[in-house]
């Protein structure tokens, strides 16, 4: 998979999630627009005994709901107004060996990362650090497969100016075979934690 020169300007966390969940920013976990996606999908492929999925807030720095399975999720429709909400698959959380959020700057490059094998806000809130340059390439080297290191540049080129945020596992996981990294979001550059904070913008 290659980028595409026509590839253009993230506009909106709704823009953004709409391009994600078809596939244009590379591995990602397996991905539904709207609850009626993921519904209409799940009634023709019945989730298997144990799958477990999350809901994800379609606006910037928005509440996320993890390891729910099924029938979480129809109850929580029934009781509340999810259609500002999307869905993804659980990672394999248990097998996280980095993640974090990476950028370039016209000087260097950025890294702040995380080991914690939880999902990736929980990760960062209990232990984060962030490194500069040789140890940001090194340390990225040392994780990401070379398919996931490759892509991981040309993403960071194709949108320059931007953060891109990924989690690396001990197994290829997510939508394209043979990568060991998932990219979550790539976003305007706001600041490291940006989509965390009460001052995000609608980017």
């Amino acid at each position: 998979m290659k980028p595409n020169s026509s590839w253009k300007k993230i506009y909106s966390k709704r823009d953004f999630v709409i391009r994600y969940a078809k596939g244009e920013f590379g591995n990602a976990s397996p991905t539904w627009n709207t609850l009626e996606e993921f519904f209409n999908y799940h009634a023709l492929e019945w989730p298997r005994e144990g799958d477990l999925f999350h809901l994800r807030s379609k606006e910037p720095g928005g509440p996320t709901h993890y390891n729910l399975c099924w029938d979480s999720i129809v109850r929580l429709s029934e009781d509340k107004d999810l259609s500002d909400y999307y869905v993804s698959a659980m990672a394999p959380t248990d097998k996280t060996l980095i993640q974090g959020e990476v950028k370039l700057s016209p000087r260097h490059i950025e890294l702040r990362y995380t080991k914690v094998k939880k999902p990736m806000r929980e990760a960062l809130a209990e232990s984060e650090s962030t490194v500069f340059g040789l140890s940001a390439y090194s340390i990225l080297r040392m994780y990401l497969d070379a398919n996931s290191y490759e892509w991981l540049f040309h993403l960071l080129d194709l949108y320059p100016d931007h953060i891109v945020e990924f989690s690396t596992y001990s197994t290829n996981w997510g939508t394209l075979p043979s990568y060991n990294t998932v990219f979550w979001e790539v976003r305007p550059d706001r600041g490291f934690g940006s989509n965390t904070s009460e001052f995000t913008e609608i980017y």
